[in-house]
């Protein structure tokens, strides 16, 4: 401990980065000395010269101080410069506090350290979602600071029992993770288990996501998303008061709260900002749009290409001509389209957004045109996989949306293998999937598969304010109610 916590350790391991300050300062009167760590441009200048620098000028106790021990017990209990002071004598807890933006004393006689947190980095400010849409209700959003995110929740929960846990995840870049919830609402074993699966995250680097999503899932192997995120602190804030825990990550713009049920993620935060018929009207729509945007291109390719006798005589006559001159069958002119549909939306993510809207005017309008005009596609392929598209868009989850785009294709491909046949398969293999899915000991088709009808009232339909009278009870057991 005492080679590891003494200053020239640090002198030699940053002697190199010029960002890195490592300088020795003595007091006035007795030439005590001490060991400023610091990086620069991750403090607050400011704050730094008056909670670190300003006693050493105007305090006549710390000038006073004739060894490391009485100048450390004056800075470190008697003086009130600064609020957030921490004692550190581990020499990692030390570099991880200052590489995260604090300003480090270090007392290399006694083996001890002092940190201030006066970080004031640049960052983005508290700004409009841009992933999650608002009309109605609040317009800020999280960004990739975790005390500003914390301080969000916050404010709009100001509870005693809300509790924000610390943890660092990583082996070289320790990145900071706070886990939150309500003491008196979550079930305990939720956060115990994920704080359990964050300890064995055993990685150099977390640098997107995915890569903590993997470790916290239950199931790897699913396609579906098991962790909801979110940019907006109203919703999360209303999913800690029904007992859920969420996930904040130094670095990343939205949390991650769980347990995550299917129904959480075909609901808006706008539902609730409208009147509740317009809100169910709204919520009924995109179920709806979730079953075609699944099944439509395969139950094109079943009906024209096996059952063509269940359409109307006048509207199979009408297909039928538009394909006359057209050389390839319906399977192959769906998965055309549907792979150039793809790369269209790929196209619009990479390229700037001036760029990427005029090469979706051209790509969508001019070739789709161009290709229905030289016999290459049917009209009525390119509205199914265009009305495809479209319904995928309503989906309030990109994650799931990603996840539908996929199956999409598995659906297709069977419906093209074995008609209504392959259909029915898909479409069974994927309730299969979906109901044997467990996610922190809750069904991930819950409420829809409870008995407890309690709960029911906020997931098709979205019933009057008046109703949502419990927590779901798979989640919050001890704490059910939550207005009488």
């Amino acid at each position: 401990m005492q080679q590891l916590m003494e200053s020239k350790y640090l002198k030699d391991l940053f002697e190199k980065s010029g960002d890195v300050l490592v300088r020795e300062i003595k007091t006035a009167n007795y030439n005590v000395p001490m060991c400023i760590f610091c990086v620069d441009g991750l403090i607050n200048s400011m704050v730094f010269d008056q909670a670190v620098l300003r006693p050493f000028a105007d305090s006549v106790t710390v000038k006073e101080c004739k060894n490391q021990r009485e100048l450390y017990d004056a800075l470190f209990t008697g003086m009130a410069y600064h609020g957030f002071v921490s004692e550190v004598k581990d020499m990692d807890q030390l570099i991880q506090g200052v590489m995260s933006g604090m300003a480090g004393l270090i007392f290399d006689e006694i083996h001890a350290a002092i940190l201030f947190d006066v970080r004031g980095f640049d960052k983005r400010s508290v700004s409009e979602p841009s992933d999650e849409g608002v009309m109605k209700g609040a317009k800020d959003c999280f960004i990739e600071v975790l005390r500003t995110n914390t301080a969000l929740i916050r404010r709009r929960i100001r509870s005693r029992y809300l509790v924000i846990e610390q943890m660092t995840v990583g082996r070289v870049n320790r990145a900071d993770i706070a886990i939150a919830y309500l003491s008196n609402i979550v079930d305990m074993d939720n956060v115990e288990r994920l704080k359990n699966a964050i300890k064995k995250i055993d990685i150099d680097n977390t640098p997107t996501p995915a890569f903590i999503e993997e470790f916290i899932i239950s199931n790897r192997s699913s396609i579906f998303p098991q962790v909801m995120h979110t940019q907006r602190p109203d919703r999360c804030s209303s999913n800690l008061t029904d007992g859920r825990v969420v996930l904040i990550i130094d670095g990343m713009p939205f949390v991650y709260i769980l347990p995550c049920q299917l129904p959480m993620l075909m609901q808006s935060p706008e539902d609730y900002a409208e009147n509740c018929i317009v809100g169910s009207c709204l919520r009924t729509i995109r179920y709806l749009a979730l079953i075609l945007t699944l099944i439509l291109p395969g139950l094109y390719i079943a009906i024209t290409t096996y059952q063509h006798q269940m359409l109307p005589i006048e509207l199979a006559l009408s297909i039928q001509n538009a394909k006359i001159n057209v050389p390839f069958s319906s399977a192959v002119e769906i998965f055309g389209l549907l792979i150039s549909f793809e790369i269209l939306i790929e196209a619009g993510l990479r390229l700037p957004k001036t760029v990427g809207q005029a090469m979706s005017i051209v790509g969508g309008l001019v070739v789709g045109q161009a290709a229905v005009t030289a016999n290459l596609i049917s009209p009525a392929v390119v509205i199914i996989v265009a009305f495809t598209g479209i319904a995928g868009f309503t989906l309030p989850n990109q994650d799931l949306a990603n996840a539908v785009r996929v199956i999409r294709f598995a659906i297709a491909i069977l419906a093209a293998l074995g008609g209504f046949l392959g259909l029915m398969i898909g479409i069974t293999l994927i309730i299969t999937h979906l109901c044997s899915l467990d996610n922190y000991g809750v069904a991930y088709l819950s409420p829809f598969v409870d008995a407890e009808h309690k709960t029911h009232k906020d997931t098709l339909f979205r019933y009057p304010v008046r109703f949502f009278k419990y927590r779901p009870e798979g989640i919050a057991k001890k704490n059910h109610r939550k207005q009488k």
